[in-house]
């Protein structure tokens, strides 16, 4: 009896970890924001969002640095846990809608991810992890409520000792509906050969509730917000973090396990917490949140092997500016 219940105990932890590696997928393989697709041109208020409609040649511009910290807690490699590790994050995230007619248009943007962890002997843990990804689209205005586009996101996994196989590259087809000017639905496909799971379905929907409230369901990011005022807004909800890397040549040899040399793998963190933003000027934002980074990991897929960290307070500040 206590053999069975050691197998279903096995098998159900199995699983759950399968199905968080899915849903974490697009915190490392998306190289977009549903969000922000199904808001291309976003004003910066709700109530205004409910008068103004996105104008097909308008240009766009975006750009975000988001900092944040995870406590230091224990990681848990081949069964055992080890000791402890924190992480310090910044992202740097720059983008640009161009129109080329009424209908076409490009979608430019340059992300930047920047991970500091605290190692621990005898882990496959890298004490930083940088990579740099180029986020490219074609997009097209069917009517005005269909528009379809096409993303390509060249990555570059690590910034030392770089070869071939430190580049990547992911992609997929988006859709977004507008079924009122309160509600749009985005939907779609994201390919990512070196992700966790290589292709994965995409579904997002933004909701203008009213003038106070907001819902943006997806990936990276889902929210419920409430304004406040015209300038400041409380929100909670659910962001995930995360890049893929490769590891360094030496990595696996510091530790004794060469296979970990210049293995790929995938961060993830799941945050859950809530924050205030202030809209200093239209289109120009501050935003401070703070919760529980409930599911961090760091998955070799290829070796099939993970470090597990256990969940630990967070705290993020970020600045955005769009216009």
């Amino acid at each position: 009896m206590n053999k069975r219940k050691s197998i279903r105990c096995s098998l159900f932890v199995k699983m759950k970890k399968n199905i968080c590696n899915y849903i974490l997928l697009g915190s490392v393989a998306a190289p977009f924001s549903i969000p922000a697709l199904a808001q291309e041109n976003p004003a910066p208020t709700p109530s205004r969002e409910f008068k103004e409609s996105t104008r097909p040649g308008k240009y766009g511009w975006e750009t975000e640095v988001n900092s944040g910290y995870v406590g230091g807690t224990s990681a848990r490699f081949l069964g055992t846990q080890m000791g402890n590790s924190d992480a310090f994050n910044i992202k740097v995230k720059a983008g640009a809608r161009i129109p080329l007619n009424d209908d076409w248009f490009l979608k430019l943007g340059l992300d930047s991810d920047n991970y500091f962890l605290g190692s621990v002997a005898g882990e496959p843990l890298p004490d930083a992890i940088h990579t740099l990804s180029l986020d490219t689209g074609v997009g097209y205005h069917w009517n005005d409520r269909w528009t379809f586009t096409v993303m390509l996101a060249p990555s570059l996994y690590r910034f030392d000792d770089v070869n071939g196989s430190d580049f990547g590259i992911s992609g997929g087809i988006i859709a977004t509906f507008k079924q009122r000017p309160s509600l749009t639905w985005t939907f779609g496909m994201d390919v990512s050969p070196d992700g966790d799971v290589p292709v994965f379905p995409i579904l997002g929907v933004r909701w203008l509730i009213n003038e106070k409230y907001t819902l943006d369901l997806g990936v990276p990011k889902t929210r419920l917000s409430y304004r406040l005022d015209p300038n400041w807004t409380v929100y909670g909800g659910v962001d995930l973090v995360g890049t893929t890397f490769r590891a360094s040549k030496d990595l696996g040899t510091k530790i004794g396990l060469p296979q970990y040399n210049n293995a790929l793998g995938n961060y993830h963190d799941v945050r859950l917490g809530v924050g205030t933003s202030y809209e200093f000027r239209r289109g120009f934002r501050v935003e401070v949140d703070t919760g529980w980074s409930v599911y961090r990991q760091i998955n070799y897929q290829r070796i099939n092997q993970s470090i597990d960290f256990k969940p630990a307070p967070y705290v993020r500040l970020g600045l955005g500016a769009r216009f």
